[in-house]
């Protein structure tokens, strides 16, 4: 009885060692370093107020794989998400992913365009538009990575969430503002 509580000891132990990351294969493929946490290219981080430069923080070179756009207005911004959208939309159904990456690092700048400029929106509905927007920020994040993968069916699953957060946020604004 000794040896066998000796050996399910030693075995629990040798099992909680190779089970933790450094002993685990391929421990550091996919993964980055993003402020000292290490995260995968597709978590959805949260680019919050100290947004990193995805050009330069997801290896590429020393600048965004595209020009930034920008937008003039929240009408702007809302726009160009209809706009790109249906497009992204109309691209994936011809199965061409790669177009894809540039619209979402778009559609990402559009949404950052959206969090600077809503002011239009107050109380309880700017609260709920700041969660929403960040939703948003993020399945626009994931919906970049994805088609910067070029995986097809994680690419049209990052689009419709983002496509289903459009109506929730449209609905916050008041009448006229987008």
């Amino acid at each position: 009885m000794i040896i066998r509580a000796k050996l399910l000891a030693l075995g629990t132990v040798a099992a909680a060692v190779l089970s933790l990351p450094a002993f685990a294969e391929g421990y550091d493929r996919g993964l980055e370093k993003h402020h000292g946490v290490i995260v995968s290219a597709n978590d959805g981080h949260d680019h919050g107020s100290d947004a990193h430069d995805h050009g330069k923080d997801h290896g590429h070179e020393d600048k965004s794989h595209y020009d930034a756009k920008t937008f003039a207005s929240v009408k702007d911004a809302w726009a160009f998400l209809g706009t790109a959208t249906a497009n992204a939309e109309k691209l994936a159904a011809e199965g061409k992913i790669e177009p894809i990456h540039e619209l979402a690092e778009q559609i990402g700048a559009a949404v950052h365009t959206l969090e600077d400029k809503s002011d239009m929106v107050t109380g309880d509905a700017k609260k709920k538009l700041t969660a929403a927007l960040k939703q948003l920020d993020k399945a626009a994040d994931e919906l970049h990575h994805s088609a910067e993968g070029k995986d097809a069916d994680a690419t049209s699953l990052n689009l419709k969430k983002v496509k289903g957060l459009l109506p929730l946020i449209q609905g916050l604004y008041p009448a006229g503002a987008l």
